[in-house]
């Protein structure tokens, strides 16, 4: 792999290579260029490159340029009606669409968000289709392409729509936050690469072993190469540089509208200060803005003519140019810089931005061509002479702030460039490039075999001993506040253990970021923990995150950040990536719970589709569903129930929900046995409060096949017919619960027949009866009434038969609740190892109140019917030792019956029957 280094940049081609011409044009078009520009010589150890770059702009950069124009060159230029045709007929349909676009996406709340919520689906589709090892790296570039791609929508639309417009600032945050999530893709895949590709090098060789494979220890340009090869923290520190340098790349275009080359297309610098000295020296000038002006116009005349100055407009196009210049060099883009310089007439300052280079030539090797031509060597072999220089002119005050920050940036002057980097990144920038800087001179003193003395650098330079750590504490300790507010923003937090490689630093640190709350905001966020999640599962994937824990805790805030953004379908595969399976369990049916909490009615189908893409990524979905239900149907672990069995509670709608959540036992068969466990445990609850109509709507919820299935799975399975234990319970336990409800509904239904539903005597049925006087009737009158008391005993007959079923059915069905087989109502037949359960609890409470309630309603049906003889009866089987039904009543319970039967005793001996 090899790394670009800004040592090395541009230095691997002479000049006259990369402009592609012969030397003989070259020499001619130097002297036709010095001809023309009058120019004094720079003194300076590069004038030769000054003179290379200063070639005839005809041949050269500008040649096939559509951005140049040359004074007095004649450009087609088309006709006003031509334009306007153009104007019409292209662009009418593009505004339109353009017009169309933005009244749609402005009519959402935040405009472009619900396009950037895609990026969710994408990263699940990539992190599925990168799924092996090796493709890990895919993966980490298709993640920053997705993310680009929303940032380059966003951007559109934000430039499309009106400024100032008052929904535009969460988009704007959101393109930001997004060019992080990018930036911060690319820089992962970027040091990660060289990092797991390096893994069996030993970054920390000796200067000695490092330079043991040169043939000859002449050339800089090949010895930096090889540093870089061998030394990876210098190669991880450039890394860093290059992309800082395509971060601000990214931005330019679109920040920078103060740019030089938009203002003004002359190659001839300085152009007013030179028509004012020739119109002065014609006698022409007459404006007061031209008096103190620089008397020569050589490169550095401004500053050797301290008393007088350059013409306002040309040091206002100075200052734009070495802004502009600075701008280009902090994206990483020498030869547009130098190309800058070229259009605004200064190529002078192009030259400045050659002398940094390393020195190669490559003659100097042993060659074994016959030709024996000679190729050009590149950089300059006076480095250390251009270093020096530009060092004391970092120190000049005379120079402008901008022009400064230029050289130190090429020489290694930290202090003189920091005042050119406001944000966070520059001052990050600046440090690593004045460290590779320092690290690269270093070892070019110490091992390049130089034929002369070499220039002393100050102690100043040399005193610069900075690392990745040192560079980080000194960004921490800046008295700046808004460089402190920056680097605590949590995307850069990130990329600064990115950059240190302390993976379990950040696992803790962003881990430490969801039990902050509102201090982080992290749930308001959910592109950041999009990229928390993901991060997580690269490191587990490279072996580099150790802790399964945190990993998990970051897996699992994101899964709820998905569900609570109604995206439950992508929940399933990260849901799966968690280590254990009680995890996965639990946090998948944390988001079902979450689903049913959220949506009014879920519908089978949606819980049917759910539990399908758990089966697809291989979760537990019965323990799944089985934990859903339990969460959503827990009544508390307070056992509450109501003193009066005869009262009936109105259901609600959240009784009504759990019930619901049963369904989810529903999807599978072997499920059933869990359903049943857990309706019986709603039931009970029910049963407790008195909610007569909720326990019926959980019963009607279970299939009425459910025992049989429970007993065709047993046997398939194990060929027995005696189910488990658990569900043999469960099993009676239904039966219980049913047994009662029939009783409940067998009594109702002959309660309302035989109290409400009793045919009434019309009047003329009771005067006849009373013997009134019917002869004052008429003969029609007396037939009619007649005929409406045949009519009245026949209804009599029909309720009487009425009755008289309901009341053997309804005795049938309380009986069936008071002699329940195999120990009773509501009892288990096999003893648990643990009699104290909190099951076991209710079953007794629900025997204290139901059977008592069952026996009274039985008797009430006795008395009410006059079959006192039947209420000794039931007396009789309250009392029987085999059923032991006393001991689960009260006293008052007790009493109450006794009552009752007593009173039945007393009619019997009135009709003189003997009990």
């Amino acid at each position: 792999m090899e790394f670009q280094s800004p040592i090395i940049s541009g230095s691997d081609l002479s000049v006259t290579d990369r402009l592609n011409l012969p030397s003989r044009r070259m020499k001619l078009s130097l002297e036709k260029s010095s001809n023309k520009m009058g120019a004094v010589s720079l003194a300076s150890p590069n004038r030769h490159t000054m003179s290379l770059m200063s070639d005839d702009l005809s041949h050269t950069i500008f040649e096939g340029d559509p951005t140049f124009t040359r004074i007095g060159l004649a450009v087609p230029r088309k006709t006003l009606d031509e334009t306007r045709v153009d104007l019409t007929v292209n662009n009418f349909s593009r505004k339109k669409h353009n017009e169309e676009l933005m009244s749609i996406l402005l009519e959402e709340e935040v405009p472009g968000v619900e396009n950037v919520l895609e990026l969710f689906e994408s990263f699940l589709q990539t992190f599925q289709s990168y799924s092996a090892e090796h493709q890990v790296f895919n993966q980490c570039a298709e993640y920053e392409s997705k993310c680009g791609e929303q940032v380059t929508a966003l951007h559109k639309l934000i430039q499309m729509a009106p400024q100032g417009h008052s929904k535009l600032a969460q988009a704007q945050e959101l393109e930001q936050e997004l060019r992080f999530e990018r930036d911060t893709w690319r820089l992962v895949a970027s040091l990660y690469q060289d990092r797991l590709n390096s893994e069996f090098q030993d970054s920390e060789m000796e200067s000695e072993e490092i330079w043991s494979g040169l043939d000859d220890a002449t050339s800089e340009d090949d010895l930096v190469r090889q540093l870089y090869d061998k030394n990876a923290i210098i190669r991880q520190a450039q890394l860093v540089v290059d992309w800082l340098e395509q971060r601000a790349a990214d931005v330019y275009h679109d920040s920078h509208y103060s740019q030089a080359e938009f203002y003004g297309d002359a190659v001839t610098g300085w152009e007013n200060t030179l028509h004012s000295l020739i119109s002065k020296k014609r006698g022409l000038s007459t404006d007061n803005v031209e008096h103190n002006l620089v008397t020569q116009m050589d490169p550095d005349a401004p500053n050797r003519e301290q008393s007088r100055r350059l013409h306002p407009l040309d040091k206002e196009d100075e200052m734009r140019l070495l802004r502009s210049v600075f701008a280009r060099l902090r994206c990483g883009q020498l030869d547009e810089a130098q190309q800058l310089c070229f259009r605004a007439g200064q190529p002078f300052r192009a030259a400045i931005l050659e002398g940094w280079k390393l020195f190669h030539d490559p003659n100097m090797k042993s060659r074994t061509d016959v030709a024996n031509t000679k190729e050009s060597p590149s950089g300059n072999p006076y480095r250390d002479i251009w270093k020096t220089m530009s060092w004391k002119e970092c120190e000049n005050v005379q120079l402008s702030v901008e022009e400064r920050s230029i050289l130190a940036l090429l020489c290694g002057h930290l202090k003189a460039l920091l005042p050119a980097c406001p944000s966070w990144e520059d001052q990050l920038w600046a440090h690593l490039r004045a460290m590779i800087d320092h690290c690269v001179e270093k070892e070019l003193r110490r091992c390049v075999n130089y034929k002369r003395q070499l220039q002393v650098l100050p102690d100043e330079y040399w005193n610069q001993q900075l690392t990745i750590e040192s560079i980080f504490s000194t960004l921490a300790a800046s008295r700046d506040k808004t460089l402190l507010a920056q680097g605590r923003d949590q995307y850069r937090i990130i990329q600064r253990y990115l950059i240190m490689d302390d993976v379990d630093g950040l696992l803790e640190e962003m881990s430490s970021w969801l039990s902050k709350g509102d201090n982080w905001s992290v749930h308001l966020r959910p592109h950041m923990l999009r990229l928390m999640a993901h991060l997580a599962l690269f490191f587990r994937r490279i072996g580099r995150g150790s802790s399964d824990d945190l990993i998990g805790s970051i897996l699992e805030a994101y899964v709820l950040q998905l569900v609570s953004l109604g995206r439950t379908d992508l929940a399933a595969v990260y849901v799966a990536q968690l280590p254990l399976p009680e995890d996965q369990i639990r946090l998948y049916a944390q988001c079902l719970v979450m689903v049913e909490e959220q949506q009014e009615s879920c519908e089978d189908t949606e819980r049917q589709r759910l539990l399908y893409l758990a089966h697809q990524v291989g979760l537990d979905v019965n323990a799944i569903a089985k934990q859903v239900v339990i969460t959503l149907c827990n009544q508390g672990d307070i056992i509450q129930h109501a003193n009066d069995a005869s009262l009936q509670v109105a259901t609600s709608a959240e009784d009504e929900r759990r019930i619901r959540s049963l369904s989810w036992l529903l999807m599978d068969p072997s499920m059933r046995s869990q359903l049943l466990i857990q309706a019986n445990t709603l039931m009970r609850g029910y049963l407790l409060r008195r909610q007569i109509e909720a326990v019926k709507l959980t019963f009607k919820l279970i299939p009425p096949d459910t025992l049989k299935i429970l007993s065709e799975l047993w046997e398939s399975r194990t060929g027995l017919t005696d189910l488990p234990t658990e569900v043999a319970a469960a099993t009676r336990e239904y039966l219980s619960i049913q047994a009662y409800i029939d009783a409940l509904d067998a009594f109702q239904e002959w309660f309302a027949r035989f109290h409400h539903s009793k045919p009434k005597k019309t009047e003329a049925s009771v005067q006849q009866q009373r013997g009134g006087a019917s002869a004052q009737l008429s003969f029609t009158e007396n037939i009619l009434k007649e005929q409406h008391l045949k009519q009245h005993q026949v209804e009599m007959l029909r309720w009487q038969a009425a009755v008289d079923s309901l009341t053997e059915t309804a005795i049938d069905k309380l009986y069936n609740v008071l002699l329940f087989p195999d120990g009773g109502w509501m009892a288990d037949s096999v003893q648990f190892e643990d009699e104290d359960t909190p099951r076991q609890q209710q079953q007794q409470l629900l025997r204290q109140s139901c059977i008592p309630h069952a026996a009274l309603l039985l008797c009430n049906i006795l008395t009410s019917t006059h079959r006192h003889s039947q209420c000794l009866e039931l007396a009789n089987v309250v009392a029987s030792e085999q059923q032991s039904l006393y001991k689960v009543c009260s006293a008052e319970q007790l009493a109450q019956l006794t009552k009752h039967l007593r009173q039945a005793y007393v009619k019997l001996l009135d009709h003189g029957e003997s009990p």
